[in-house]
């Protein structure tokens, strides 16, 4: 092969240059406002992703499709409960009242799996004002099912609105039975034992 031969190999083999009118090593922007089904393969390829961590900024990046396309995830019982539950987390980053109504509903309804209840009052404790935290998951904390997830109501309660929260949390641990006591143990640190 010649040297002009080879020139010519790799120039057609080279990657492709930038667009027209682009500025090399620009950023090429997501589009402002991308439809709904773009929004839904990237909320998928998002709740999907096992090797790459998933951002804030790609939350974000959604639009304002995204609240409600994660909140339908979050809320279908058809899908399975760790898309659901990063659904839950993806709401709570981007807020609103969509956010939480969605994660009022799911934090508080018994027949959602744990894993999504988790989510949900996780997300509420980044979302919500602590006197209206203590409304939201307060029921929870005194309420029958797992221990596991009182425990979570209770760490929530006990991070995010302390003052008036521990003593309900302590009452609640108090009627913990000993195995369901351990679990508690982060809320009990953070009301100071």
């Amino acid at each position: 092969m010649t040297l002009p031969q080879t020139i010519l190999l790799l120039v057609l083999a080279a990657p492709p240059g930038p667009p027209a009118g682009s500025r090399a090593g620009a950023p090429v922007a997501a589009p402002a406002d991308p439809s709904e089904a773009e929004v839904r393969r990237r909320v998928r390829a998002l709740l999907g992703a096992i090797d790459t961590p998933v951002r804030e900024q790609d939350f974000h990046a959604l639009g304002p499709r995204g609240p409600a396309v994660l909140a339908a995830i979050a809320s279908g019982s058809g899908e399975w409960p760790s898309w659901r539950s990063r659904a839950a987390w993806g709401l709570a980053l981007l807020g609103g009242a969509e956010a939480e109504r969605t994660l009022e509903r799911l934090g508080s309804s018994a027949s959602e799996p744990f894993a999504v209840r988790a989510a949900a009052l996780e997300g509420l404790g980044r979302l919500l004002a602590p006197e209206r935290l203590l409304q939201a998951v307060s029921p929870v904390l005194s309420g029958p099912g797992e221990a596991r997830l009182r425990a979570v109501a209770a760490e929530v309660l006990s991070r995010r609105a302390p003052e008036a929260a521990c003593q309900s949390v302590r009452a609640q641990l108090a009627r913990e039975s000993p195995e369901g006591r351990l679990m508690f143990h982060r809320a009990e640190a953070a009301c100071g034992r």
